[in-house]
């Protein structure tokens, strides 16, 4: 394993190559930390004894591997004599948001539900009318890959939920799975077991050499990363891919969507009317305690969210990427849709396969104006 990674990572501060830590190396620097000397690069103290791990060619930053995860994160480097660390190097908060609700809530298996995580249940149809509908647009993505290769980088693989996605790497002889969340990392490990390399890391900043990875998958994670950072992550995935290769990029335009905005739009306004009379009808009932005399009841708290921003067609339209985008489909519709429209007894089936028909034989205008648009990068 080791010998394999020191030619595939890289230093997320320096950039520069990694190499194994021996054993001698380890031995010391438990001592260190037994002592409270080590400081991670953000400035809080390493509480953990090493095992293993990976250390930077200029021997000031290490890396641990914590069960077969080597932890690239750039404010978790362990700083060795010789280089002061820098608080300001913390997590965005935005992405500490993201972590947190995987880590905590989203990679969780759904309560009395096996093998489903709460992930899928929020946020996907999993009606069977849908099933047929939902598979045909997940294997979309393998027909813009290579068939084969060396290695398939999956960038915030999670916990490769889905039968479909473990395709995408069949041909190839790794997948290295990135992700910011412990957890996700973990069930990944589940799923791609010996095959799989796992890095806990930010997408924006990969800790991964120029040019070696022969395929890239990314499947809604683009629009979870803070806005100012979405054109670095799509740079980032560019950079890594071996000429001849391509990244496929699973979007959403978010509320931006032409074809829903049009479909769901009474629907749209009947859930405004809603929330403004649940509004009154509690503002009214507080009022109506006040004058009783008794404490007003306190909003209750909005379901825990990962941060999400969709960015408009025109910002990846009108930006220079220094390569060309090309715009096809995943989905023209969301489980809003599905759920709103599709049942089994109203020909629901038969609608959706309509739909992805459309889809097949219009890609690129079903991706630029539906809801889950899929970006191929080629180099």
């Amino acid at each position: 394993m080791y010998d394999r990674l020191q030619g595939l990572l890289r230093c997320p501060i320096t950039s520069g190559t990694l190499r194994k830590i021996s054993s001698r190396e380890i031995e010391e620097l438990n001592h260190q930390i037994a002592l409270g000397k080590l400081t991670h690069y953000d400035g809080t103290f390493v509480s953990e004894s090493l095992e293993s791990g990976f250390i930077s060619s200029d021997n000031l930053y290490v890396y641990p591997v914590i069960d077969d995860i080597v932890v690239l994160l750039k404010h978790l480097a362990i700083v060795l004599v010789g280089r002061e660390s820098d608080p300001t190097h913390t997590l965005r908060e935005e992405k500490r948001v993201v972590r947190n609700f995987y880590d905590q809530i989203g990679w969780k298996e759904g309560e009395g539900v096996k093998n489903v995580f709460v992930d899928a249940l929020r946020y996907e149809d999993l009606r069977p009318v849908s099933q047929e509908y939902i598979h045909r647009c997940h294997l979309r993505v393998k027909k813009y890959l290579k068939p084969e290769g060396q290695y398939l980088l999956d960038v915030a693989s999670g916990a490769v939920q889905y039968p479909e996605y473990l395709r995408y790497s069949h041909g190839y002889e790794y997948r290295i799975c990135v992700d910011i969340s412990l957890l996700a990392l973990k069930e990944a490990k589940k799923k791609v077991g010996g095959r799989g390399i796992y890095v806990l890391a930010d997408v924006t900043n990969l800790p991964i050499q120029d040019n070696v990875i022969d395929g890239v998958v990314s499947l809604h994670t683009i629009y979870h990363i803070p806005e100012d950072e979405q054109g670095k992550a799509v740079q980032e995935l560019y950079r890594v891919l071996r000429p001849g290769s391509s990244a496929v990029i699973v979007y959403s335009w978010g509320p931006h969507s032409l074809f829903m905005k049009l479909s769901l739009f009474p629907f749209r306004i009947k859930k405004w009317l809603q929330k403004r009379a649940q509004v009154w009808k509690v503002g009214l009932k507080n009022v109506c305690l006040k004058i009783a005399r008794r404490k007003p009841q306190m909003s209750q708290h909005p379901k825990a969210r990962p941060y999400f921003y969709a960015h408009k067609y025109s910002y990846f339209a009108n930006r220079v990427w220094g390569f060309s985008i090309e715009i096809a489909v995943w989905r023209s519709v969301n489980s809003r849709f599905t759920k709103t429209f599709i049942y089994r007894r109203l020909l629901g089936k038969q609608i959706l396969r309509w739909i992805y028909q459309l889809e097949e034989r219009f890609p690129h205008f079903t991706g630029r104006f539906g809801q889950y648009p899929l970006f191929v990068i080629r180099k």
